[in-house]
């Protein structure tokens, strides 16, 4: 695969924090990451509230990590206690989670190979047998989907949550926007959640969205896919269930592959 992505530009919208790893991956291959954070991660508004939960962890028997975010802000809040979670059984969605978790704490992490909450409802460790009567934390962010503890509740465990992080819009000065549409154009566009895409369209100007529109989305998991489909996109996006930058990196690859 040397080179295979030589004069393929590719816009990537993760975090800050969390697109050095791609970028680097897009550039090995001969490829243009161009960098655009459509998502700013920051401390929640309930910090107070999560700190409260987390002080009295060891009532839960049970901890769910939703993101490597969470995985991240709920340590800051821990400080010098992260082995308080080590009495509960632990579990995390995707491959990227898992590897923040594991990096802090010693003991197994239940995960799942895929990207979103209905894989990880298949997991036999959270089957009826295993969570009822039991009692759940959630670690994730502010307003984040309620389809997980929805269910957890009606397999008869009680739910709750540490919304340890918030996701905010960056704010952008319309040069350097323009610049990515004039001097950049990217061919592939890639967006990791659904909030990010919606970011991505309040950021951009009129004709600036018809430009995206006619690029080649690459998003995560069906959900996501469907939940793109009504942006308008000239070309049909396409997905990975891979849950990370690996697996975008192979799509973008195979992609590259139709276009010769």
């Amino acid at each position: 695969m040397d080179k295979v992505l030589e004069n393929i530009r590719v816009l990537v919208t993760r975090p800050k924090q969390q697109a050095d790893n791609l970028c680097e991956l897009i550039e090995n291959l001969g490829g243009m990451a161009i960098r655009f954070p459509v998502i700013e991660i920051n401390k929640s508004e309930n910090q107070q509230a999560a700190k409260k939960i987390l002080d009295d962890i060891e009532q839960y028997d049970i901890g769910i990590f939703i993101s490597r975010n969470a995985v991240e802000w709920t340590l800051k809040l821990l400080e010098d206690k992260t082995s308080a979670l080590e009495s509960l059984s632990l579990i995390s969605i995707g491959p990227a989670t898992t590897v923040a978790l594991k990096r802090a704490i010693s003991g197994t992490v239940i995960t799942n190979s895929g990207t979103n909450s209905e894989s990880l409802l298949e997991n036999e460790a959270l089957s009826a047998d295993a969570v009822s009567g039991k009692k759940i934390i959630i670690f994730r962010g502010q307003g984040g989907r309620e389809h997980l503890a929805t269910t957890l509740r009606q397999r008869g465990a009680k739910v709750d949550f540490a919304e340890v992080y918030r996701r905010d819009c960056p704010q952008y000065d319309s040069d350097y926007i323009n610049k990515i549409w004039t001097l950049n154009f990217p061919d592939v566009v890639v967006v990791t959640s659904n909030n990010g895409l919606e970011n991505l369209f309040s950021l951009v100007n009129n004709e600036q969205r018809n430009l995206l529109l006619s690029k080649q989305l690459v998003v995560m998991g069906r959900r996501m896919l469907d939940f793109s489909v009504g942006f308008g996109f000239a070309k049909t996006p396409i997905f990975t269930e891979e849950n990370d930058d690996e697996g975008i990196l192979d799509l973008i690859v195979k992609w590259v592959g139709t276009l010769t």
